[in-house]
């Protein structure tokens, strides 16, 4: 399970199988965003389809 991280303080993504992050644009497997909430608690949010939608999800939980 490799991560990724971005800008510090927005969160993570990944995912949970076991294919290494050279072979993520080809594996069918969906990601994990992890995020801390507005009360500061870790978060896990699963079934992301894409990388883009992850980031765009990321981002999106940051602003608010």
């Amino acid at each position: 399970m490799a991560t990724r991280t971005l800008a510090h303080g927005m969160g993570t993504f990944f995912r949970t199988c076991e294919h290494p992050q050279s072979r993520w644009s080809t594996c069918p497997h969906a990601y994990v965003i992890r995020f801390r909430n507005a009360s500061g608690r870790q978060t896990e949010e699963s079934g992301v389809a894409t990388q883009g939608k992850a980031i765009d999800r990321l981002i999106e939980v940051c602003q608010a």
